[in-house]
């Protein structure tokens, strides 16, 4: 008992210093301005695709096309004052490159071809429009939106997960996650709306009420979507990257489903009213 007693404290610990790091590092490159942050957003949309594509076995060969397009782009923001839309038009020549080697492949079938495109595909929504969304929202909206953003998100995977590893009794889905429960949710749910509230009366704006409670919604989603991606490849980590959490896809699975929300009320909010 003593020893799995101490097991899990030791693993809470691993699991705070290696997530204390990661907020640092994401707080860090929004205070330093809008192309520290782009940067940053790229290179982990880098890390997440590289495991994504890992994830559902796609070809070796087609993962290092994939690298070499990323790096480059990347690569070129250093140098160059541009803005977001250098990565788009980076992705252009590595989505056909990346469908021209498919089509000639020599030994595939026609269906693994398709598998393969669709890999990619997939990625390119799931993992990367979030990451071009969060570059958006802070050079159209501001560093406020998005920092509150990913204070929420923190809040409540962290709370969710302490109060659901304490009291978690009802699981949401033990087929998809095991360690998710409902008990757990409203506690990161309620926990949210606190911070929600105070976020109001720091910056002035109501909508962080209503932010409040639509983040922890679909971060829980994100998390499962996540889950059930891995699930169907058995696979329990998306990688070692941080211990304690996984790799870059298990620590920004909620991040890749609420950004899209963000940037959609953000965008509604200015056009209609």
């Amino acid at each position: 008992m003593k020893i799995e007693l101490m097991k899990k404290k030791n693993n809470f610990w691993i699991r705070f210093f290696t997530g204390f790091i990661y907020v640092f590092m994401i707080i860090f490159s929004i205070e330093k301005g809008e192309k520290i942050f782009r940067m940053v957003m790229m290179i982990l949309s880098f890390f997440c695709l590289f495991e994504f594509l890992v994830i559902l076995k796609t070809n070796t060969t087609l993962i290092k096309i994939n690298s070499f397009f990323f790096l480059f782009s990347i690569f070129l923001d250093f140098l160059v004052e541009k803005d977001i839309f250098l990565y788009i038009i980076c992705f252009i020549p590595y989505s056909i490159t990346f469908f021209i080697i498919q089509l000639f492949s020599k030994g595939v079938s026609h269906q693994e071809k398709i598998r393969q495109i669709s890999h990619l595909t997939f990625g390119l929504v799931y993992v990367l429009i979030p990451f071009f969304l969060a570059s958006y929202i802070y050079s159209k909206y501001g560093k406020e939106l998005i920092l509150g953003t990913f204070f929420l998100i923190w809040t409540n995977d962290t709370l969710s997960y302490l109060i659901g590893i304490k009291w978690g009794k009802i699981k949401i889905d033990i087929s998809i996650s095991p360690k998710k429960s409902i008990e757990g949710f409203i506690g990161g749910l309620f926990f949210c709306l606190i911070l929600g509230i105070l976020l109001s009366n720091i910056w002035g704006e109501k909508y962080w009420f209503i932010l409040s409670f639509i983040i922890p919604i679909f971060s829980t989603i994100g998390d499962l979507v996540e889950s059930t991606i891995k699930r169907s490849y058995n696979v329990k980590n998306s990688g070692v990257w941080f211990p304690g959490h996984g790799g870059f896809l298990d620590r920004l699975d909620s991040f890749i489903f609420v950004i899209p929300i963000i940037a959609t009320i953000a965008t509604g909010i200015v056009y209609f009213f």
